[in-house]
């Protein structure tokens, strides 16, 4: 199992060094970015040196980016648009590819519910079309995520499926997030059977299916024994994300024993 953690943008350098032991010692294999377009710029400077040492000094570590995923950074809504939130977007994609990062995590953002659900389709279409293009010049693959409520757009696997097909781009894939769907009001698993073709990461939580609480796998009541018999089923072969609230190297090391008992 290919074991990945989260470094959020608002990480300090001294966070980054007491990571840096957990890849030493191989207990993560891949680490999730986030694009740190909202801070001031010296902390851009410091994260993006923190991450550019890591890169030189642990080449074989896969790095995946999460953009940008604000309530302000939909693709949805027109008032988000013209803010610039498809810019935003082919922003972080150059920013990735500075890291040689191929996987990117994407949220569709927030919907009106006063509007059919169907129109956002014709929106969304020929924006995926032209962010999979931009991506594809950087070799970049785009996964949208499942949301855990009917207020943003990619809530049920169907309209997921459906979108993707639309879309029709090989760079265009689906990443799975336990937490999201625990909450929702669909099968946990229906996402997992029904977007196996397209599966290209994993994000890690737990909670007791009332609210998205990124807490450590075992503390809620989502099913990982049958989660991970599917992935066996499927033949899942990409990185398991732990998107669970951390404050250091030794939570993490908790963290990825939690799922010792599903290795090999």
């Amino acid at each position: 199992m290919k074991k990945c953690f989260t470094i959020n943008q608002m990480r300090k350098r001294e966070e980054f060094i007491d990571y840096m032991r957990l890849l030493e010692q191989d207990i993560y294999q891949g680490i999730e970015l986030f694009y740190p377009y909202n801070q001031s710029n010296e902390q851009i400077k410091q994260y993006t040196t923190s991450v550019k040492e890591i890169m030189e000094k642990y080449p074989q570590v896969e790095l995946v980016l999460h953009l940008p995923h604000s309530i302000y950074n939909g693709l949805c809504l027109e008032e988000h648009l013209n803010a610039g939130s498809k810019e935003i977007m082919m922003a972080g994609m150059k920013f990735a590819s500075g890291f040689n990062v191929k996987k990117l995590t994407l949220h569709l953002g927030h919907v009106d519910r006063n509007v059919d659900r169907e129109t956002y389709y014709e929106k969304l279409v020929p924006i995926l079309k032209e962010l999979c293009d931009y991506a594809d010049k950087f070799n970049q693959i785009i996964m949208i995520e499942n949301m855990p409520g009917s207020n943003e757009f990619g809530y049920s696997p169907e309209e997921i499926l459906k979108l993707i097909k639309l879309v029709n781009k090989n760079n265009l894939k689906f990443i799975f997030d336990t937490g999201h769907a625990h909450v929702s009001e669909f099968d946990d698993f229906s996402y997992l059977y029904l977007l196996k073709d397209y599966l290209y990461h994993i994000h890690y939580s737990d909670n007791d299916g009332s609210r998205d609480a990124h807490t450590r796998v075992h503390s809620g009541t989502y099913d990982f024994a049958t989660h991970f018999k599917i992935l066996k089923e499927i033949n899942y072969q990409e990185l398991h994300c732990m998107e669970i609230l951390h404050h250091n190297a030794d939570d993490l090391i908790l963290i990825a024993n939690d799922v010792k008992e599903y290795e090999g």
